[in-house]
């Protein structure tokens, strides 16, 4: 298996989650929306006020694309990465994805108050509409689910089953 790729709704514990999971399997982290903005020497809110989102896309695409690259790495993407088909595409075949599956209210609570430009821009049942049109896409990237809605040390500890269920290889 080359990496674990983290995917789901924006709050759903992706960053949280993979951080704890890296340390516990002692491989590499990396957060997709922290690379972006690496790459593009400015946060994620400020390249959607000067560029948009379709640059943000291409962007977001170019980094799945390096990231597939790695190999052993537990890898948080961004909530609408992995709802775009050439971001699927881009990935190993050997990649674990895994689908954090976090209730909507849940999500919203740790949403609150962020700078994230859908976040700033939507309300409540305008990301509630996002969260259920964006499911079936996680679900479809992924070849695992974790529920999510325990802490996460509970949520890691789960995709950590998940992995050594699965073996060395998908």
């Amino acid at each position: 298996m080359n990496n674990i790729i983290l995917c789901g709704f924006m709050g759903c514990g992706k960053t949280t989650v993979g951080t704890l999971l890296a340390r516990r399997l002692g491989m590499e982290y990396a957060d997709l929306d922290a690379e972006i903005e690496a790459e593009a020497g400015m946060a994620i809110p400020a390249i959607f006020a000067e560029y948009g989102e379709a640059r943000f896309r291409d962007l977001e695409h170019e980094a799945v694309r390096a990231l597939a690259g790695r190999a052993d790495c537990v890898v948080s993407t961004g909530g609408g990465a992995l709802t775009y088909p050439r971001n699927r595409e881009a990935l190993s075949p050997r990649d674990l994805v895994v689908f954090l599956d976090a209730p909507f209210d849940a999500c919203l609570e740790r949403i609150r108050g962020s700078d994230r430009p859908i976040v700033r821009r939507s309300s409540p049942e305008e990301l509630r509409a996002l969260f259920d049109a964006r499911r079936p896409a996680y679900l479809a990237a992924a070849n695992a689910v974790a529920d999510a809605s325990a802490g996460p040390e509970a949520v890691a500890e789960a995709v950590a089953r998940i992995r050594a269920e699965r073996g060395p290889a998908l």
